[in-house]
Order: C-alpha cells, then sequence, then structure tokens
C-alpha cells in the first residue's frame, strides 16, 4: 500500500506539473498557454471537469495542430483515469499520447513520463517485471539525455529514480537498486529546496537494501537509518510517521545482534499497527504488518532464548492467521513456520521442527515455483509488447512509403518525360525497402532466439535448484534424531547460507565469481558433514587478482554438478584419504575462466566399468550444465567446452578424474 500510494503521489505530480518543451513549441505563446491551462485545471472541483476540460483544450488553440501538445494533455488525462483505478482508460490514454511522439525528437521528457505511468499501471496490477522493464526504460531516458535540459525538475526526476529503485528492489535487484537511489539523491541535493519526504524516501530505501544484499553491508545501513533519524529531528513540523524508522532500526539492530533494542522497536511498531486497526483502519497492508510484527517478535525472543515469550507471540500471530488470513501473502505464512520451526528446535521437540521444516521448504517451493510462472509470462508478454511496437513501426513506414509511391504516380500522369526515370526510381526504392524489410526481419527473428535461449536457460538452473534442498534434508533429519545439537545447527547455518544464495543466485543470468565460488563452498562444506568427514576439499584461485572475482560475472551453478559427481563417485576408492582439489584460473584473455576439479577416486574408466551394458548413468545436472554451455556457445560465438580425463592416462599413473570447464566472463 506504502508503494502504491508513492506511485499515486508521484504520477499526479509528473503529470500535472511538467512544463511544455520550449524547443518544439517555438512560440512564447504556446508556452504561456500551455502553463495557464495547467493551473485551470488545478482549480477544478472534480475529475469529471478536468476531463472535459482538457478534452475541448485538444479542439482549439495551438493544442490543435501540435502534437507535442497533445500529447501532454493524453498523459494528464491518463493521470486522472489512473487516480481513479480506470486502468483501462488511463493506458488508452497512455498509448495515443506515446503515438504522437514515437517518432518525433526533443519529447524524451514524455518518453520518460509515459514509461513512468506504464510501470505505475503494471505495478497497481502487481505485473511487477513488466513494471520494471517501463521503469528501466524511463531511467535509462533520463540516463541518456546527459546535460541535455529536460521539462522535469530535480524533484521529478528524484521520484522517478525512487520509483525504479523499489521496483528493482521488487525483483531482487538490489545492486541496480542502490545505484538508483544514489543518483535520486544527488538530484535531490542538487536543489537548493529541501524535500523532506523524498529525502526520508531515499534514505529508508537505501538502508533496507543494504540489509537485504547477499552480504549485508550493515554499517551502510547504518549510515542512512541515523540520516533518517536526523531529518526526523530536523524537521518536526513534517507529518512523518516514525514506523518506517522504527523498522530499519528494529532490523538493523537484528542484524547485529542488539536483540533487546530490536525488540524495543518491534514493540512501538506494533503498538502503532495495533492502534491504526482499531481506529479503523482497513488496508492489507496495516494487517499484514501486524501479523510480521508478532511474527518478528517471536524470532527476537527465540534468538533470546525466551521460549516462553516467544511462544506468547506465536499464539498472538497463530490467531491472527486464523482470523485473517486472507489479508496474507504466501511470504508472511512462510514467516510465521519458519519461526515456529526455529521454537520447536530451540525448545528441543525436534520431531516437531523436522514437520515444520517440510512444511516451509514446500510452502517455499510452491511459493518461488508460482513467482517463476508469472515472471515467465510477463517476459513474454514484454516481448509480444516489443514485437506489436516493431510492427507498428513498419506500418508507419509502409504507410510512409505507400504514400511517396501515390505522390510518384499522381507526378507521373502530370510529367510524361519523366515516366522513365520516375519508373526507375520506384524499382530501387521497392528492391531497397524488400531488402531493408528481410533484414529487420532477420534481426528481430535472431533477436528472439537469443531471448528463447536466456528463458531456456532460467528454466535449466531452477531444475538444479531441488537438487541442493532435499539432498541434504536427510542428513538434517539424522542429526536431529540423534540429538546431535551442535552438529546440526552447524549443518543448518551451513544449509541456510547454501539455500539463500542458491535462491539468489538462480533468479540472474550472471553472477559475480566471488559469490559462486562462495555457494560452491558452502555445498562442500554440508557434503563434508554429510560423509563424516570422509574427504578434503581445496578451492585455489589464486591466479586471480581480488578485485576481479567481484568484477567478473560468470553464468550460476555451473561448477556444482562436476563437484557432486567428484564426491559420489571418489567415495569408492580406499587407498589414500579421499580428496577434492578445484582450481580457478583465469583464460587466455580475459573472455572466460577454467575450472579444474580433480578428485583421487577410482578414476571414470573404472566407474563406466561397474554399470550393467558398460554404460555410464548420465547425471542430469551435468547434462543441464553442458547444455547452457552450448547455449552460451550459440549465443556469443565462442567455444566453452567440458573435457572429463581419467588420470590413469596421464603421466603418474594416479588413480581419479580430471574435469576442465571453460566457462565465459563478463565484466561488471
Amino acid at each position: 500500500m506504502k508503494g502504491s500510494c508513492i506511485l499515486l503521489i508521484v504520477f499526479t505530480l509528473c503529470g500535472c506539473n511538467t512544463e511544455p518543451d520550449t524547443g518544439q513549441l517555438q512560440q512564447g505563446y504556446g508556452i504561456s498557454h500551455m502553463k495557464e491551462a495547467e493551473k485551470e485545471a488545478l482549480q477544478l472541483d472534480t475529475p469529471e471537469q478536468q476531463v472535459a476540460y482538457w478534452k475541448e483544450k485538444m479542439t482549439v488553440g495551438p493544442f490543435l495542430n501540435d502534437t507535442l501538445l497533445q500529447s501532454r494533455v493524453y498523459y494528464r488525462l491518463a493521470g486522472i483515469y489512473y487516480t481513479r483505478n480506470k486502468l483501462d482508460s488511463a493506458r488508452w490514454y497512455m498509448r495515443k499520447g506515446w503515438s504522437l511522439i514515437e517518432n518525433r525528437s526533443g519529447a524524451d521528457d514524455m518518453r520518460v513520463l509515459f514509461n513512468f505511468g506504464e510501470g505505475n499501471i503494471a505495478t497497481y496490477e502487481k505485473n511487477m517485471h513488466q513494471a520494471n522493464y517501463y521503469y528501466s526504460r524511463a531511467a535509462a531516458i533520463l540516463k541518456h539525455a546527459g546535460s541535455r535540459r529536460l521539462e522535469l525538475t530535480p524533484f521529478q526526476q528524484a521520484a522517478i529514480y525512487l520509483a525504479v529503485a523499489q521496483s528493482d528492489a521488487g525483483v531482487y535487484q538490489y545492486e541496480q537498486a542502490i545505484l538508483h537511489n544514489h543518483e535520486a539523491l544527488r538530484l535531490l541535493k542538487s536543489d537548493t529546496v529541501i524535500n523532506v519526504r523524498l529525502l526520508l524516501r531515499a534514505y529508508d530505501q537505501l538502508a533496507v537494501d543494504f540489509l537485504r544484499l547477499t552480504e549485508k553491508q550493515t554499517d551502510s545501513a547504518r549510515v542512512y537509518i541515523e540520516r533518517m533519524d536526523s531529518l526526523t529531528g530536523k524537521y518536526p513540523g513534517e507529518v512523518i510517521s516514525p514506523r518506517f524508522l522504527f523498522d530499519r532500526k528494529a532490523l538493523y539492530y537484528a542484524d547485529i545482534g542488539k536483540l533487546d533494542s530490536s525488540i524495543s522497536y518491534h514493540r512501538a511498531i506494533l503498538k502503532m499497527d495495533s492502534t491504526a486497526i482499531s481506529e479503523g483502519e482497513t488496508s492489507p497492508v496495516v494487517y499484514g504488518n501486524l501479523f510480521k510484527d508478532l511474527v518478528n517478535l517471536s524470532d527476537r525472543f527465540v534468538e533470546k532464548k525466551q521460549l516462553d515469550s516467544a511462544l506468547y507471540y506465536l499464539n498472538k500471530s497463530d490467531q491472527f492467521l486464523e482470523e485473517y488470513d486472507a489479508y496474507l501473502s504466501g511470504n508472511d505464512r512462510i514467516l510465521y513456520r519458519e519461526n515456529l520451526a526455529n521454537y520447536f528446535f530451540a525448545s528441543g521437540q525436534y520431531d516437531r521442527a523436522n514437520n515444520e521444516f517440510r512444511n516451509v521448504l514446500e510452502e517455499a517451493r510452491q511459493v518461488y515455483e508460482n513467482k517463476y510462472l508469472q515472471a515467465t509470462a510477463e517476459i513474454a508478454a514484454i516481448n509480444e509488447l516489443q514485437v506489436k511496437e516493431k510492427s507498428i513501426i513498419e506500418l508507419n513506414r509502409q504507410v510512409v512509403l505507400k504514400e511517396g509511391q501515390l505522390a510518384e504516380n499522381r507526378l507521373l500522369l502530370i510529367i510524361t518525360t519523366l515516366s522513365a526515370l520516375l519508373a526507375f526510381t520506384i524499382i530501387i526504392l521497392l528492391y531497397g525497402g524488400r531488402k531493408q524489410r528481410r533484414l529487420q526481419a532477420e534481426a528481430e527473428r535472431t533477436r528472439l532466439q537469443k531471448n528463447s535461449a536466456e528463458l531456456e536457460q532460467r528454466l535449466l538452473r531452477a531444475q538444479m535448484e531441488p537438487h541442493f534442498i532435499f539432498n541434504t534434508l536427510a542428513s538434517l533429519q539424522s542429526y536431529i534424531r540423534l540429538d546431535d545439537k551442535e552438529k546440526a545447527l552447524k549443518y543448518l547455518r551451513q544449509f541456510s547460507g547454501l539455500l539463500r544464495n542458491s535462491l539468489e543466485l538462480s533468479r540472474q543470468s550472471f553472477v559475480p565469481l566471488a559469490d559462486e565460488l562462495q555457494t560452491l563452498s558452502y555445498y562442500l562444506k554440508l557434503q563434508q558433514m554429510r560423509y563424516e568427514e570422509e574427504f578434503d576439499f581445496r578451492i585455489d584461485h589464486r591466479s586471480i587478482e581480488e578485485d576481479e572475482l567481484y568484477c567478473w560475472l560468470i553464468p550460476p551453478m555451473l561448477i556444482q554438478p562436476f563437484v557432486e559427481n567428484a564426491i559420489i563417485h571418489g567415495q569408492d576408492n580406499t587407498k589414500e584419504e579421499r580428496a577434492i582439489d578445484i582450481v580457478i584460473s583465469r583464460g587466455a584473455n580475459d573472455t572466460y575462466i577454467t575450472a579444474t576439479i580433480t578428485d583421487n577416486g577410482p578414476g571414470i574408466y573404472a566407474t563406466m566399468g561397474g554399470k550393467k551394458g558398460g554404460e555410464k548413468k548420465k547425471s542430469l545436472s551435468t547434462e543441464i550444465s553442458r547444455e547452457r554451455l552450448k547455449m552460451l556457445e550459440y549465443e556469443k560465438n565462442e567455444v566453452f567446452d567440458i573435457s572429463v580425463t581419467d588420470r590413469s592416462t596421464l603421466p603418474g599413473n594416479q588413480c581419479g578424474t580430471v574435469v576442465k570447464l571453460h566457462i565465459p566472463v563478463i565484466s561488471a
């Protein structure tokens, strides 16, 4: 609800106060007339009166013949319908205005606003990926404009960047969100007037984004929380709810281990939300916040080992869940079940904890599958929109071409002596047009194939995630049954780190090499515990500089399947201590890296000889990795191969297997 209200305010702000483009109006009369029209429209009492006013303006004065002014009027009409939740009408007027400036120069500010408006509508409809697509386009136009003057104030540009950053965070692109929030801060500080609300929102979003990073940056979050605190105290006359500041402080203190402070702020937030509901607030967001307040308090008391207090808030949460389940999201229920499982585990009820962990995993799987399907549908819709836009542009070009041909035909009737020359010209034009259309069609087909390959990569990676989850659950259960708390907690910490990283990395096409190696380390430590320390491992990346580990991006989860094979097939070795050696080295031209995985197991030949019929059973995960590399070869037109060698064929006649992967690298 907070996000929707802010988007609504920004939409109205941009729609009602944007000045017209002076370069396109060319006359002072047109500019002054537009400003006067805006002032008059704001004086009208009802939306119906404003709609009638702007429609009348379209038929008179400079609006009648100036497409840029008409597009601005359509944008204002779209804003009026948006505030009344008539999204179909709002979208129709925006598309109408957009078509007027599609091929017109000097209208970048309107292109920003139309993309921003489409993002607002998609956000209201909860199509988060479509919203992020349009918001990102608006931000790209703002950045591309650079030093060129746009008819948008710094406050309006900052509000757009803040909405883009909020959308980035909504699709888990926290690094990108931080960049857009910083851009908004730069614009806000460039103005002599202080906009307290926008500054507070920028600090709030930055604090949250730093706490949500895979590697939380609590020091950076603290800086912006302190700035929120200072800003609130400096401008006491501003009507600013302290709830968001208290919420950020509660999260921050929980992350740094100051649980008493966190509990204090959570209780203050709980009191605010309870008061809002008792005073008649009916927003689902307020009910959802109150539920999270109860769950967060139970979690803090579990961490403090105050189980009676934790049980009290869990019971409150359970009562709330039964009474107001319709107001809660799937993530709210998962959060409750996670804390319930933690309580059972902390209180020694291991069977119930195990059952709750199973429920959490099942609900999480369903939620993320639904999100993945929705994201896929939204991406398909975006591709369809892009194809339609290309078709519209092509149709417009066709119309212009046909009109030119008709003019030429009329000219042929008048000037007969030039008929031969004009006919030859027409043939050249037609031939060039057909060739251009073929080239455009080929380019479009290539782009669609690339998009299809990218989607298929995401689907293939999604198949690998359950492998990480369910393969470790059995080991966790055994520790719990054996009442080995220390190992269970250690295993659970490693498992939660692996699960969190896997879920974060699986949403991205390319991830930092450092994150991939950290996830691989989590996996190996889990397997090491699972096999009772029967093997050692080493990850060597000394040939790669420290900053390159964070700047180089690689496709996620390519190495892990082959490490898993090394663990499984290496356990047959009884002659010497089992060891797995992983060496990451740079390629010849820094466009790829080489991952070498060496084990001292029986070797690939012995493994194949042990199967019936002499055929090796193929690993699904390694086959998926091979397919992903093939897709990347097609996309980048380079060779990224996988080689598997039995060490008995190498000098030294040793046992084991060597796997080499050539993995593509891009620089961040």
